[in-house]
């Protein structure tokens, strides 16, 4: 049952980690050869994008069944670490990759849907960026936070603060539903559902405008 629980939580908080290119059962089994402690690799976990702290949490808690005070605080510092690491150095990235035709087509194209998915922090901006990072579901984390703050011109030292907030929060909140278990798994399944909704019913409206 733990299993079951856990499959549904991560899908819910990652994207596509359970559709059929068992993408997750590959992390898990990268993860699981490397000769380290298991706290070890739920901070390797929360480093990795789409997965980041909500998939950690859960794989932490319900598969290696490490306590919620030990898993939480490794987490958070795991999916923290290449955030430093994107706020500094992506403006050099960036004039790299803008010198190479096929690499600048994809970074363009990463920054129109990161723009696209950034209403709520262009408006509010570090506030906005908390609660962007700070929402559990696919297209926000930490991330895909920081590339918008980058593309938004926010100061890097806020955009480090506000981040480590909303990944604060996502932890809570991931933490928490993951402890639910079944009940959980069952708040994050229909909170997907609705987000899928809404984002159909906003493109039909857009598209009719």
């Amino acid at each position: 049952m733990k299993k079951t629980v856990l499959i549904i939580l991560v899908f819910c908080f990652t994207v596509s980690l359970f559709a059929g290119s068992g993408l997750r059962e590959k992390l898990e089994n990268k993860v699981d050869s490397i000769n380290a402690a298991d706290e070890v690799k739920i901070f390797l976990i929360a480093m990795i994008p789409i997965f980041e702290l909500r998939g950690a949490i859960p794989i932490g808690i319900l598969s290696y069944e490490l306590p919620v005070w030990k898993v939480f605080p490794i987490a958070v510092a795991g999916n923290m670490v290449p955030i430093f690491f994107i706020l500094l150095f992506f403006d050099l990235i960036t004039k790299l990759f803008f010198k190479v035709p096929i690499l600048k087509k994809i970074l363009e194209a990463i920054f129109r849907r990161t723009r696209k998915r950034g209403e709520i922090i262009e408006k509010y901006e570090e506030i906005g960026l908390m609660l962007f990072v700070a929402i559990p579901l696919p297209v926000t984390g930490a991330w895909t936070g920081s590339l918008a703050a980058y593309l938004f011109g926010l100061k890097f030292w806020k955009s480090i603060l506000f981040i480590f907030l909303g990944v604060l929060i996502a932890g809570i909140v991931v933490t928490f539903l993951t402890s639910l278990k079944w009940i959980g798994a069952g708040i994050a399944v229909a909170a997907l559902i609705y987000v899928l909704i809404r984002n159909y019913f906003k493109r039909i409206r857009n598209k009719n405008a």
